[in-house]
C-alpha cells in the first residue's frame, strides 16, 4: 500500500506495510521524508489532486502519532466533492522515473567497444 507524502505531497510515494506489529512506512521515494516518528500527539497531512476526471477536489492522508511520537494511524480522507479515495496521476517527469535507481552504480565507468565492434581492428 502507499500514501501521500506530507512533505512533497506527491501521491503514492510512501509505501507502507501493515502487520500484527502495526504500521510500518518507508521513507518517501521522492524527498526521502520519514513518517515513522513525529512530536508526541503529532499530526501530519499530505494532500494530492483527486483522481476523478473533471473533479477539482483533493484526497488527503492524515498521519496521527501517539504520546511517544510513534505513528499510530494513517487515514485516507476521501475527496469532499466526489467521495473517491483515488489520487490523480502524476505529472510527466515527476517522481516515478527518478524513484527507481538505474542499473549502474553512480560514478561507474562505461566501457565502450572499439570502433567497428568487437573483433575488428583497424
Amino acid at each position: 500500500m502507499a500514501a501521500i507524502c506530507p512533505n512533497c505531497h506527491l501521491p503514492e510515494m510512501i509505501a507502507y506495510v501493515v502487520n500484527d506489529d502495526g504500521l510500518h512506512p518507508f521513507p518517501c521515494l521522492e524527498c526521502n521524508t520519514g513518517t515513522v516518528r513525529s512530536t508526541p500527539y503529532g499530526h501530519l497531512s499530505g494532500a494530492a489532486p483527486c483522481g476523478t476526471d473533471g473533479c477539482q477536489g483533493s484526497v488527503r492522508d492524515d498521519y496521527q502519532y501517539d504520546p511517544k511520537g510513534r505513528l499510530l494511524r494513517l487515514d485516507r480522507v476521501r475527496c469532499r466533492l466526489c467521495a473517491t479515495d483515488r489520487t490523480g496521476a502524476l505529472r510527466a517527469g515527476s517522481a516515478p522515473e527518478r524513484a527507481v535507481p538505474g542499473p549502474r552504480l553512480p560514478g561507474s565507468a562505461v566501457r565502450s567497444l572499439p570502433r567497428g565492434g568487437p573483433g575488428r581492428h583497424g
